[in-house]
């Protein structure tokens, strides 16, 4: 299906006359200027469509065919460009659902956990192409949808015949636009809901694993079983089998323990020499020296599982076959662990380590644990890879997780037992003896019961979990050791970056930022590694990490850690940047008008909210969060509102009032149930005026709104200042006011014009009243002119022996 440009179905809105063109020519570059706004055309297709819309029509040559010459115009541009990949890509994806919906619905096979997790990650990619599809037709949809109202529902009268065309091709466009958004959507929601059946259908398989029973070993069936199964176990070894080439698999792995036993003494000596700070404990330093010399044990674990790495696959690709199979790649998976480990307490438990001169008897509680520990991570991702790859019968496989699981225990209990008799460890270690001998007891009754799985499955993850905490807290420690080096006062790194124009503090936020960051991240790779079952493999645990970051929809809301990170980034951009702002309006612009500082701080106040709102608004579209999915928020924000928050919409509202009319002002004088003070501040909820006793009261804003405030420079910056007195009547009325007049004009506050006035208010048997009005500079200042003028009054009439009081 082909169509007219959008820019030329917008030029022929009206025929082709001369002293048309130009008109026509500017609607469509307005048109194509919108499409660029929107996202759809590339900046070639734009000039190809401006240029085609800026030739003159009455040029065009009679006998070319309009069609052609629209798709000629509409090559790269508008839905027919993208159609096609947008259609392909939604093939692809309903093939992979029905791959995943037939899987699982297998009959004849059982799907394990491995190939769960790989149909997992399938649906997830096929959910996130989904919703990226969603935003880009619903593009689109809106462009189709804004040509179709200008172009009107039905034809005009006398209406140009391409006109009516370019309507039908649009109305086209739409079903088509509209029928893809429909398959997005619809094949997004199933992605959605084989996620959920995938992740119910691994549930079930945990519940059944640990709740499976066997033969009891204790049974003497358990044994025969084991005999019968001989031929089916030795299968496994020969050729063909999974562990055919287990011989070269048992030296690779022999060589690579070897390799990093020998080579950790060397590579700690030389970190040594290179500068790496490291120092044996003393009696009462051991906690001193391990935090100084955590660097130096973190580096020498990483080049460990480095050179372990390299030494394996050097070995699998020169003696092994295809690698040696699944068993090979589970090894080469395991070995960095492994060789971390070892290296890492080699600067602890070795004859020259930490722990050699601090406590000699804690090292000999603890010789060998960082092997054992290596060991036993190996054993028990091979155990699972014999248990995946169906290496071993059933019988022989249960016997060898029995071993390990019953080792495991023993190997706990053993190494508690010998750290209770130190004096550094009785603090913990008859409470983790009586934890892990708790744990035996529970591992060998749930063997002899036949519940071998859930024994097998506990150790291992437990194994796996105490290994994970012990490598992420030493690689938390090490980081924020480092961190601490490098923006430390004094430190090199800290004085190029103050020669830059950052501060010590600065650099110190920066600091604690950036080790909150890496405690988060290990956080995740920690909750990675106990999500794996008890498996130590890289490649699940990386597999795991990466499906936090990706995340997932949950009711169109798309929850993952790149979106939690970067709705952070954008709260700390947007932070300085309405900060900055806001300094630069207060300080550059607003010296240079003639705004009071009422009009300021109203200005800094609604720029300041409306701000936060779009940033608001900007994270909720990051989010994918829409007006659907604010539903029911909107009606728990109205439920809440009838119940108990009036008052706070009220005073909500109120605030937008204040700041938009402005009846009070920051800076104003106000007098507000009785008390007088300046305004200080004008929030959304509150305004600050500050009291003449240095005390700040906060007033609800609904209250300037609802009750009568007295604003003392609301109609300008002066004051006025009225004074009752009583004279006797034995006084000349004329001497007193002029004597009145002349306290008043020597005051500097008070102001010339208008100028002091002296008036009869009253006449008694005894006295007569006389008032006093004189205008002040400022409205502030009455309280000590008044002060000042009844100090002058009293000197001045006590010089004349003239008696008066104020009435």
């Amino acid at each position: 299906m082909t169509t007219r440009p959008p820019a030329r179905a917008f030029s022929r809105l009206r025929s082709p006359r001369p002293g048309t063109t130009c008109g026509s020519m500017l609607g469509a570059l307005f048109l194509v200027f919108g499409l660029f706004c929107a996202g759809v055309a590339t900046p070639p297709a734009l000039a190809a469509a401006a240029q085609t819309a800026a030739a003159p029509i009455k040029d065009a040559p009679k006998d070319v065919d309009k069609t052609q010459q629209s798709d000629t115009a509409n090559s790269g541009l508008g839905w027919n460009a993208v159609s096609a990949s947008i259609s392909r890509q939604l093939d692809d994806s309903a093939a992979v659902l029905k791959q995943v919906f037939a899987t699982l619905n297998r009959k004849d096979v059982n799907t394990g956990n491995n190939e769960l997790d790989g149909l997992s990650a399938q649906v997830q990619k096929v959910q996130q192409n989904t919703q990226d599809a969603v935003t880009q037709i619903q593009s689109y949809d809106s462009i189709t949808e804004s040509f179709l109202k200008i172009l009107g529902p039905k034809a005009a009268d006398n209406e140009d015949a391409s006109v009516t065309a370019q309507r039908q091709r649009m109305q086209q466009n739409s079903q088509s636009v509209k029928s893809a958004l429909m398959r997005a959507k619809l094949y997004n929601l199933q992605a959605q809901q084989l996620n959920t059946a995938i992740n119910a259908r691994r549930t079930r398989l945990q519940h059944a694993a640990l709740s499976e029973r066997t033969v009891s070993p204790l049974a003497p069936r358990f044994w025969n079983t084991l005999l019968t199964e001989r031929a089916e176990n030795r299968y496994s070894l020969h050729a063909g089998g999974v562990l055919s080439d287990w011989l070269y698999l048992l030296i690779g792995c022999a060589i690579t323990f070897a390799t990093i036993g020998l080579s950790s003494p060397l590579i700690l000596r030389l970190l040594k020499r290179c500068g790496a700070h490291f120092r044996p404990a003393t009696e009462d330093s051991v906690k001193e020296a391990l935090s100084g010399s955590i660097i130096a044990i973190t580096l020498n674990g990483a080049l460990e599982a480095l050179l372990a790495t390299l030494v394996w696959f050097i070995w699998a690709a020169a003696a092994l076959p295809d690698g040696g199979g699944p068993i090979g790649a589970i090894i080469g998976e395991t070995v960095p662990v492994c060789g971390f480990i070892i290296g890492a307490g080699l600067p602890i438990f070795g004859r020259s380590g930490v722990l050699a001169q601090g406590n000699p008897g804690e090292r000999k509680a603890l010789r060998g644990v960082d092997w054992i520990l290596a060991i036993s991570v190996l054993l028990l991702d091979l155990l699972r890879a014999f248990q995946a790859q169906d290496a071993f019968g059933q019988t022989l496989q249960l016997l060898l997780e029995i071993a390990f699981s019953v080792a495991i225990g023993l190997c706990a209990v053993d190494t508690f037992r010998r750290l209770g008799n130190q004096n550094d460890t009785r603090g913990f270690a008859p409470s983790a003896l009586g934890v892990s001998s708790l744990l035996l007891a529970v591992t060998v009754i749930s063997i002899l019961l036949g519940y071998v799985a859930f024994a097998f499955t506990l150790n291992g993850w437990l194994l796996s979990l105490g290994t994970g905490v012990a490598i992420v807290t030493l690689l938390g420690l090490c980081w924020r050791d480092v961190l601490d080096r490098l923006f430390s006062e004094g430190g090199f790194f800290s004085l190029r970056l103050v020669q830059l124009g950052l501060t010590q503090r600065r650099l110190s936020q920066i600091g604690v930022i950036l080790s909150g960051l890496g405690n988060v991240l290990l956080l995740l790779l920690l909750f990675s590694i106990a999500q794996t079952d008890g498996s130590f493999s890289v490649a699940d645990i990386t597999n795991r990490l990466w499906l936090l970051f990706v995340g997932n929809t949950i009711h169109g809301v798309k929850i993952s850690l790149d979106t939690v990170v970067l709705a952070i980034v954008l709260l700390v951009v947007a932070y300085y940047a309405i900060r900055q702002t806001r300094g630069w309006l207060r300080d550059r612009f607003f010296p240079t008008t003639r705004l009071d500082i009422g009009s300021r701080t109203s200005i800094l106040s609604i720029f300041t909210y409306c701000a936060w709102i779009l940033v608001g608004l900007g994270i909720l579209s990051i989010a994918g969060v829409s007006v659907q999915n604010l539903t029911w928020v909107v009606s728990a924000l109205s439920v809440g509102i009838g119940f108990g928050l009036q008052s706070i919409v009220q005073n909500f509202v109120s605030g937008v009032i204040l700041m938009a009319e402005r009846p009070v002002r920051v800076g104003d004088m106000v007098e507000i149930a009785g008390t007088r003070g300046d305004v200080k501040r004008i929030s959304i909820r509150a305004t600050d005026i500050g009291l003449s006793d240095g005390s700040t009261m906060i007033v609800p804003n609904s209250q300037f709104i609802t009750t009568s405030i007295k604003n003392a420079t609301l109609s300008g910056a002066t004051g006025v200042l009225t004074l009752t007195f009583k004279i006797p009547l034995t006084t000349d009325p004329e001497k007193a006011k002029a004597m009145l007049l002349e306290v008043a004009a020597h005051r500097d506050e008070v102001l010339a014009t208008p100028s002091p006035k002296v008036r009869v208010s009253a006449i008694a048997d005894d006295s007569l009243t006389m008032t006093l009005s004189v205008a002040l500079i400022s409205a502030r200042d009455g309280g000590s002119v008044q002060d000042a003028i009844l100090f002058d009054v009293f000197r001045r009439f006590h010089a004349e022996d003239v008696a008066i009081t104020t009435a």
